[in-house]
């Protein structure tokens, strides 16, 4: 993957990971990613892209690509349990801002963003299907050495760069070499349920609603794709306050419909949302 010594190693091909490397290589700074997932793929489901990094995406060129794959969205409005509104406030380019406020499927903006690598980067940017296994730093030579593995191969390989990047998600591979005695991550109390629909597009069209509170239970929607057809793919988050529930966390955990009772999958699942 790297035949001489490469400024910056990335770990982890993701959102922060792909915009780490178009950033850096905007600066003039060379640099590679690694990422231990054989093929990466657009899953997910909603997440918002707040004026000040919609800034930096823009900056870097993709602006006409957050237009294209996702809502500005205009407003957000806190309804109560029994759909009364509460208050409502503007977001984005209706709150004042210079640049707006996307709500946009993540797999999408990811696949985004590993295209613009590929094609400024070149087609070999990015290595899949590897694991970072070690960190070494060699003083003497003022490099970092990577200890990678493939893992279809089982082969394994040293990489030296000047600098290594941890993006590589919820169960690091960089941070734990970093803390090794950290321990997993802490969470939060609240479980998720995530999933999207297609509807027909609600008030604006660009809105965001929320209902209820995390101290018991919330439910979040909004749009996160362009009107086809008279519909919009609506992003919806459930989230219940479970202070009891000790399970370890896990971003793709199959949920159970109460109405039939019967095990479902709601894309990507977030069972758990994580600090620290």
């Amino acid at each position: 993957m790297i035949d001489t010594l490469t400024e910056v190693l990335i770990v982890g091909a993701g959102i922060g990971g792909l915009t780490a490397a178009l950033s850096l290589h905007h600066a003039g700074i060379r640099c590679a990613l690694v990422d231990r997932v054989n093929e990466l793929a657009p899953l997910g489901v909603g997440i918002n892209l707040q004026p000040h990094a919609v800034r930096e995406l823009t900056e870097l060129g993709l602006g006409d690509d957050l237009e294209a794959i996702g809502v500005a969205t205009a407003e957000l409005i806190h309804y109560d349990r029994h759909g009364n509104r509460i208050w409502g406030e503007p977001r984005g380019l209706a709150a004042g801002y210079r640049w707006p406020q996307y709500s946009v499927h993540r797999g999408e903006l990811q696949m985004v963003l590993l295209r613009a690598v590929r094609e400024r980067l070149g087609p070999d940017a990015v290595t899949t299907g590897t694991v970072l296994e070690g960190l070494q730093e060699d003083e003497s030579a003022d490099v970092v050495v990577a200890t990678l593995r493939d893992r279809a191969t089982g082969e394994v390989r040293r990489e030296p760069a000047n600098v290594v990047i941890g993006a590589d998600g919820l169960y690091s591979a960089v941070r734990a070499h970093l803390h090794p005695t950290e321990g997993p991550p802490v969470r939060s109390g609240i479980r998720m349920w995530r999933g999207t629909a297609r509807r027909a597009p609600f008030l604006t069209g660009r809105s965001m609603i929320m209902a209820g509170c995390n101290s018991v239970a919330k439910f979040v929607a909004y749009p996160i794709s362009p009107t086809v057809d008279g519909a919009v793919t609506v992003n919806w988050v459930a989230e219940v306050s479970t202070p009891e529930d000790a399970r370890p966390a896990d971003w793709n955990a199959a949920g159970r419909s109460t109405r039939s009772s019967r095990t479902t999958r709601t894309g990507t699942s977030a069972g758990w949302t994580c600090r620290g």
